[in-house]
């Protein structure tokens, strides 16, 4: 932890400089905090965390990373990203454990005895276990000897294995016909390390299993995710989605895949999202969970599962998003990542069993996103990953030829033109997520709206009157505010409302939101407010006028791949699709299909590897073609300008380290 010398305030070790006064922040322990948390017999004991310094273990120069502008780095990516199984691929949650905000099972009493709160620690202690940017999806061995990751190279993924007391990495698998890594355990006897892939040849996300030092993988479950282990070893709970029937279930079978048993399914709103944890009594699973019917209320629970029977109830208080947990191997708590509060990154949290009381022992900027523990539960090991992105202005229509505009000290979320061709952009280059406009050049840039509230994807009207964005306020809402920001007016709140664009008219905002029985479907609501109206009965998402104003263009899945790999071109006034493409499986769905100016094409952002480009889809049906070929940082977002004469994109790098937390109780 980093301190000023000047006032006393606290910063994580990111920061560089007070935002209070400017003085150069110091290394060094905390200022003790009161605890209030109920995991303290005395409310005066205090908690001390300490961040490694410079040349300490895990420390180093970012020298690479991939290009997504974790929209997962924030809080709020993880709320409209939406459910692990139900929406998103493997690809945002390898690079950021996107989709780690579910949906919930049942609403059970909290019922048992309530235990002693485990004992906690005044000396937090934490350390990178890597340093270079490129890890992903850290994962602990049993033993603590051993941290596997997932490494980005040059645009590759592949699997290392490090051993944390020499300091020495080794690479277990890689790049080639298996890529979207995600989901890593080892196994409890830590000779395979288990991982969810998609492969070129398999039509659906599957589960291998590959030796501990290298080997041949071997696929043992299909269409799964999340394995997690028994306290015996013989067996594994996962996950599975269905998207036709819009079913999750926890799913147990053999380690090697055979003897499937659904214990527990959820349809429609309720969802189970996430790793299903077993018990270290092999009792209960715990799995993060939720439901939409909260909203505007926190959604997100911990759902214990009883293995015998399948009853359900929830943990403790609700929480604003959970990605992902384990148990201490004591049982009488979960290590949570997750969020509490709308604002901020997930930390990690101590969740008392069974009381569900809980306490944060974290509190980095960047925010965590895995966890994995150690069979003795002295050592978690988890995941920060983050992103700097900028704004590039190009004189003409090819994105090669784009001059930076705008300092890549934040992140931005999102870019939209003018009808006077100035620029409307989400950045949190002052420290919140805000709407900013600035002339085509990076000049005059300044914010329009300083609520704190977590914003993303603006879109201005053609008529010049509004700008309509994305807010995190009440789980999700469309927020409409003058072009100069002020007066602003929430137009939709509704379960992952976000997406928005608006009809040449400037009558109509286009949207995707959750319905009511849990499908994601195009929506549109007039702008100057009233009554929402579906625009598909099919599932579909990141709705795009065309420029005439006549179609529009959204993503919709492959039911086998459950990727949104299909690009659908549909009447402005909603219906069955006039034309379906099947886009590249590297499609990004969070960036939105955008019309080109004549509206011959549209663009889509793909990762090949982890280098985001743009393809081109010709809408006569021809074959669709890589149109960049960006190195470090890539394409991220991308926008023509109102007169078709120019184009704006958002160039990324992400960066991501695995951390060690140690001396927690």
């Amino acid at each position: 932890m980093k301190r000023c010398p000047e006032c006393g305030r606290e910063y994580d070790n990111t920061m560089m400089f007070c935002l209070d006064d400017g003085a150069e922040l110091l290394y060094g322990p905390a200022k003790s905090e009161a605890v209030a948390t109920g995991f303290s017999e005395s409310p005066d004991e205090t908690l001390t965390a300490i961040i490694d310094p410079p040349g300490s273990l895990g420390t180093g120069t970012v020298t690479e990373a991939d290009t997504k502008v974790f929209e997962t780095a924030s809080s709020f990516s993880k709320q409209v990203g939406r459910h692990k199984f139900a929406a998103i691929t493997a690809v945002a949650v390898t690079a950021v454990v996107l989709a780690g905000f579910g949906y919930g099972i049942y609403k059970f009493l909290n019922g048992g005895q309530q235990s002693q709160a485990p004992a906690r620690s005044v000396n937090i202690v934490t350390q990178r276990l890597t340093g270079d940017g490129k890890a992903r999806g850290a994962e602990i061995s049993p033993d603590g000897k051993f941290l596997a990751y997932i490494r980005t190279d040059g645009g590759e993924r592949s699997i290392w294995i490090k051993q944390i007391q020499t300091n020495s990495n080794i690479q277990i698998l890689k790049p080639g016909e298996l890529d979207l890594f995600d989901g890593m355990v080892f196994s409890p006897d830590g000779n395979f390390l288990y991982f969810n892939a998609e492969s070129a040849s398999v039509d659906e996300p599957s589960v291998y299993r590959l030796p501990t030092l290298g080997g041949t993988p071997t696929k043992v479950l299909s269409n799964a995710r999340d394995v997690q282990f028994s306290p015996s070893g013989l067996e594994v709970s996962f996950g599975r989605y269905d998207l036709a029937t819009n079913v999750s279930s926890v799913v147990i079978a053999n380690t090697d895949g055979a003897n499937e048993r659904t214990i527990a399914s959820t349809s429609g709103t309720g969802f189970l999202d996430g790793p299903p944890a077993w018990s270290p009594d092999g009792k209960t699973i715990a799995v993060p969970s939720g439901d939409d019917t909260r909203i505007p209320d926190p959604i997100g629970a911990i759902t214990i599962i009883t293995v015998t029977d399948g009853a359900a109830r929830e943990l403790g208080e609700a929480w604003h998003e959970i990605g992902n947990l384990v148990w201490h191997p004591s049982g009488d708590s979960l290590i949570v990542a997750g969020n509490d509060g709308p604002l901020g990154q997930p930390q990690i949290w101590e969740v008392a069993y069974p009381s569900g009381t809980r306490r944060r022992l974290t509190n980095n900027l960047n925010g965590h996103f895995s966890v994995s523990i150690t069979a003795d539960g002295s050592s978690i090991v988890t995941g920060e990953i983050f992103s700097r992105s900028a704004v590039w202005v190009s004189p003409d229509l090819k994105p090669e030829n784009a001059v930076q505009v705008m300092p890549d000290t934040g992140d931005t979320w999102g870019i939209s033109w003018t009808h006077d061709n100035k620029i409307v952009y989400v950045s949190n280059q002052t420290g919140d997520a805000e709407v900013w406009v600035m002339d085509a050049d990076g000049a005059n840039a300044k914010p329009l709206t300083n609520d704190r509230q977590f914003k993303m994807t603006p879109v201005a009207s053609p008529d010049g009157r509004y700008i309509v964005y994305t807010s995190s306020s009440g789980g999700g809402q469309l927020v409409r505010i003058d072009a100069n920001g002020g007066n602003p007016t929430v137009l939709v709140s509704a379960s992952g409302a976000d997406n928005p664009d608006i009809s040449l008219d400037s009558k109509w905002v286009i949207y995707s939101a959750y319905s009511a029985d849990g499908i994601l479907r195009v929506h549109r609501v007039p702008i100057e407010g009233g009554e929402s109206q579906r625009l598909t009965e099919y599932r579909a998402t990141e709705p795009r006028y065309s420029r005439d104003g006549t179609r529009f263009a959204c993503f919709t899945p492959n039911e086998k791949t459950q990727n949104w790999t299909r690009l659908a071109i549909v009447p402005a006034e909603g219906g069955a699709p006039l034309t379906i493409f099947d886009s590249p499986p590297n499609t990004n769905i969070t960036r939105g299909p955008i019309w080109t100016p004549d509206d011959s094409g549209i663009t889509l952002v793909v990762a090949p590897g982890e280098m985001q480009n743009l393809w081109l889809q010709p809408v006569d049906g021809s074959p669709g073609k890589m149109m960049t070929n960006f190195q470090l940082p890539g394409i991220a977002r991308r926008e023509y300008s109102r007169d078709g004469k120019r184009i704006a994109i958002v160039r990324a790098q992400g960066i991501g380290n695995a951390i060690m937390i140690t001396d927690f109780r």
